[in-house]
């Protein structure tokens, strides 16, 4: 059976807040009021900047935008995305957000097509990973919590906000139950940040090695994409 969470009167629950520089800070689940804008967010700041979308030139192929849109719409709906909020103006705003997904081993969640061959390119990369080591397996744990982007609004970048993002995971795991955690970084900045965080890496491969595969990719064969996790315990 899909997961699915207990969105009760104390959603959204905040999971860290504080101030620096005069300015007030708060990671804290989505608020389903601004799904829509976090998708924009999504695509104007993720698929032009992350290397794999960005490499497969995403935001050309006006289908496979859209295939993403839907895959991230059905991720949001499972409601265990964290998200980051300050103040601009007096008014609470949105800045950053992970979106995330529980799954099950074997699971095929978010049960969508993936339509678009330049956003097939991208979770071909995503996934090949996976087909080199289960990170259900690998922890011993039948469900995880599954990333599928992180993004920063470009104004916001270089204030290590994604690595309070990438701490909001564990309060929101063990509050529902979750274990463990498991993501693909595709750079070596959120490489090193996620190790910094305390993720592992299991499983890594090459542009080359996703390009030998078959994928629309250069064949650099010294930048690799790494499948890392942590567990909660």
């Amino acid at each position: 059976m899909p997961f699915k969470r207990n969105w009760d009167a104390s959603c959204p629950r905040v999971w860290d807040k504080w101030e620096a520089n005069g300015q007030e800070w708060v990671v804290q689940d989505l608020d389903p009021k601004d799904d829509e804008e976090a998708i924009d967010i999504l695509v104007e700041h993720l698929c032009t900047d992350e290397i794999l979308c960005s490499l497969s030139k995403i935001t050309e192929d006006a289908e496979s935008v859209e295939g993403i849109r839907k895959f991230w719409a059905l991720c949001i709906a499972q409601r265990m995305c964290p998200a980051l909020y300050t103040w601009v103006d007096g008014k609470k705003t949105l800045v950053a957000l992970n979106v995330c997904a529980v799954m099950s081993s074997g699971d095929t969640f978010p049960d969508i097509e993936i339509k678009g061959e330049k956003w097939k390119n991208v979770y071909k990369g995503l996934v090949f990973l996976e087909f080199k080591q289960d990170p259900h397996k690998y922890l011993e744990l039948d469900l995880l919590l599954h990333a599928f982007g992180l993004v920063v609004k470009r104004d916001y970048r270089g204030q290590r906000l994604g690595a309070k993002l990438l701490d909001a995971r564990e309060p929101l795991s063990k509050t529902n139950g979750i274990k463990g955690t498991t993501t693909v970084f595709t750079v070596q900045a959120s490489q090193k940040l996620a190790a910094r965080c305390g993720f592992e890496t299991i499983s890594e491969a090459s542009l080359k090695d996703l390009a030998d595969s078959g994928l629309d990719y250069p064949p650099e064969p010294n930048k690799y994409i790494k499948l890392m996790v942590k567990r909660y315990d």
